[in-house]
């Protein structure tokens, strides 16, 4: 007997199986290859001075509304980190007495910089605490190539705190943080550092990849779910040079293990962690890790409806009286403005 001859339904169902692997072939080498050009195109976006929010006030602004409130408004500068010691930038304000007082330092984000927090900076001069506006490396008046999220800034601020103390002669004891956004992610490493008594952690976020995906996501336009590999790749290649360029290859600990989460872990001092329900900037699911990790004392204000810090719909106007009254009694509470 002669064998069957394929049918020719079978052919064409080969034929068609073969098209569609060619065709499956081509697209992962299409996205492979539209992966690597993102991760070359977007990764220095995750380090440098650019944000995704407004920048409207002005350090001129700054200046003349503490001018207007405190008898002592100096700018200052002082040395970075010795890892990268560029020369960097602050402003200090006191009622008077500095000695005598509590200091709070404000942290500001990505993009952002020191006159951002002039509402703030009133309030606590009002309430008689000294208050340290720094602009952190490569931004603002702050010299520097990249932002490290606290690798390089806990040194920093460590530095800006000294020089304020030779200054001033304030007290290293009485030390309280205010940030906001990326600017929560420096707060935490430089509290594990140094002695803080309470921090104000405002729209901050628990994984760094998660939300280098994200933000890189917002900056591009591109889907979230289309940027895993983007964001590796992306990731790897920021890490590469950075550390190439400040000649840090060797260096212990590594840009790569700043990790807010784990950070957040070693902490002693009571955190305030605020965030807002409407914030597509930092969503609350990049803080739910971090609620978990809270040290004893710590207390979570969750403002529904509000956006993100410095943002026009932030906590601090979308729930302007209960933000003042929280703020307000939680650094009164665990670092009054005198002893």
């Amino acid at each position: 007997m002669r064998a069957k001859r394929p049918s020719l339904r079978s052919h064409r169902a080969a034929r068609n199986a073969r098209r569609l692997g060619i065709l499956a072939s081509a697209a992962g080498a299409a996205f492979l290859a539209a992966s690597w050009l993102a991760a070359r195109r977007l990764a220095d976006r995750l380090v440098s001075a650019s944000g995704l929010g407004p920048t409207e006030s002005t350090r001129e602004e700054l200046l003349a509304a503490l001018a207007l409130a405190a008898p002592l408004v100096e700018e200052f500068r002082h040395e970075g980190s010795a890892r990268d010691p560029v020369e960097l930038a602050a402003t200090f304000a006191s009622p008077g007495d500095p000695s005598s007082r509590s200091t709070i330092v404000f942290l500001h984000g990505k993009g952002g910089h020191s006159s951002e927090w002039r509402p703030d900076a009133l309030r606590a001069l009002a309430l008689g605490y000294n208050v340290l506006v720094p602009d952190l490396r490569g931004h603002g008046a702050s010299g520097g190539r990249y932002m490290t999220f606290g690798f390089l800034e806990k040194d920093d601020l460590a530095n800006a705190i000294d020089a304020a103390c030779g200054l001033w002669d304030i007290d290293p004891a009485r030390i309280g943080l205010h940030s906001c956004s990326a600017g929560s992610a420096v707060a935490l490493e430089l509290a594990t550092h140094r002695p803080v008594r309470a921090i104000w952690l405002e729209s901050p976020f628990a994984n760094p990849r998660e939300m280098a995906r994200h933000y890189l996501a917002a900056a591009s336009g591109i889907p979230s779910p289309l940027l895993s590999l983007t964001t590796r790749w992306a990731v790897a290649r920021t890490l590469t040079r950075v550390k190439r360029d400040l000649g840090l290859e060797g260096a212990s600990g590594g840009l790569e293990s700043a990790d807010p989460l784990a950070a957040m872990a070693r902490l002693r001092c009571p955190v305030s962690l605020v965030y807002g329900g409407e914030d597509r900037l930092i969503p609350p699911r990049f803080v739910e890790r971090l609620i978990d990790a809270l040290p004893p004392g710590s207390e979570v204000f969750h403002a529904e409806g509000a956006g993100h810090c410095h943002h026009a719909n932030e906590a601090a106007a979308v729930a302007r009286e209960e933000y003042l009254r929280r703020w307000t009694a939680f650094f009164g509470q665990h670092l009054p403005a005198r002893a």
